[in-house]
């Protein structure tokens, strides 16, 4: 925890994607706090990192990671605090409850946010720098952090840089130079060059291939379904074990199947069928790029491009 570390340490963040930060009070006292650090022990990919080791970050580091990233782009503290308090109400194998009950859109954390963002600790923080908790009810108004498919957001940002690093498949060197593209113009992110949102594109259309959409993330959470299906219409699995963490429900888990979930994963996915669509989400990006005084969508500079 941040307390035990001198004032001067307490203050400063070290994230693999940004490097070293100074923070302010509000967002370190934050970051502290129990909602906020619950993040830590629930993964950022969901049942997927029972078969990849490698993706190992949490809802925290993207959290932590969207709020730096909006930092890094000048936006305000309650810009900030909206990007770091974005997700703190996922739960356990971030999007694993909506598959159990059947949800299409993907939103149950969505409809226990006000609930959860509602706890006694964030609203004392809050109030202390002068913010209040319903002004972070409605996240669409800030911009920078949300902003609809196909454009370019820092949740949106953080979650593909982030993802594909842990997965090795971009660099930092790449990150970095990726970043220094980025700028807001109107509360909206937008990329400098056409370079920039090619390559962002590209990257992005791999994560959703070869993750959200792929043979792997499908078995993982066909896997962890059909083994919490049983037990959550009997009730012995509820939603407020999925509001804990994963780690909370793989040892509810473990206990009840007598068996370690990894080590199990590992010896049945050959055998594992799918019978449920767990790529509910469609996603695709379009950058704009800043030309001249103007916008530009890369799609539209592309196909001006091809008919000239």
């Amino acid at each position: 925890m941040f307390s035990t570390l001198p004032q001067f340490q307490r203050m400063m963040y070290y994230d693999e994607i940004y490097g070293p930060v100074k923070l302010e009070e509000t967002i370190v006292s934050l970051m502290e706090s129990e909602p906020v650090q619950r993040l830590k022990k629930i993964s950022q990919v969901g049942a997927i990192s029972l078969a990849n080791s490698n993706l190992n970050h949490s809802r925290y580091d993207h959290s932590v990671g969207v709020m730096l990233l909006i930092k890094k782009l000048n936006g305000s503290i309650k810009e900030q605090v909206a990007g770091l308090l974005h997700d703190i109400s996922h739960t356990a194998f971030s999007h694993l409850i909506d598959y159990i009950l059947g949800n299409q859109v993907e939103d149950y954390h969505e409809t226990i946010y006000k609930r959860i963002l509602s706890h006694p600790t964030i609203g004392s923080i809050l109030t202390k720098s002068h913010l209040q908790i319903g002004d972070f009810f409605e996240l669409d108004q800030y911009t920078i952090l949300e902003y609809p498919l196909p454009a370019l957001c820092a949740d949106r940002i953080d979650y593909t840089l982030r993802d594909l690093f842990k997965w090795e498949h971009i660099t930092k060197t790449e990150i970095d130079w990726f970043l220094d593209g980025l700028l807001v113009l109107d509360g909206k992110i937008v990329v400098k060059h056409l370079d920039y949102a090619r390559w962002f594109k590209e990257k992005y259309t791999f994560l959703v291939a070869h993750c959200f959409n792929s043979e792997e993330n499908r078995r993982s959470n066909a896997f962890m379904t059909s083994i919490i299906q049983k037990y959550f219409q009997s009730g012995q699995v509820t939603l407020d074990d999925f509001n804990k963490d994963d780690v909370f429900l793989v040892n509810k888990l473990e206990g009840f199947t007598g068996h370690d979930l990894r080590d199990l994963y590992r010896r049945q996915q050959s055998g594992i069928v799918v019978t449920q669509d767990f790529t509910l989400k469609k996603r695709t990006i379009d950058p704009d790029i800043l030309v001249g005084e103007k916008t530009i969508k890369l799609s539209d500079i592309l196909a001006a491009r091809q008919i000239g």
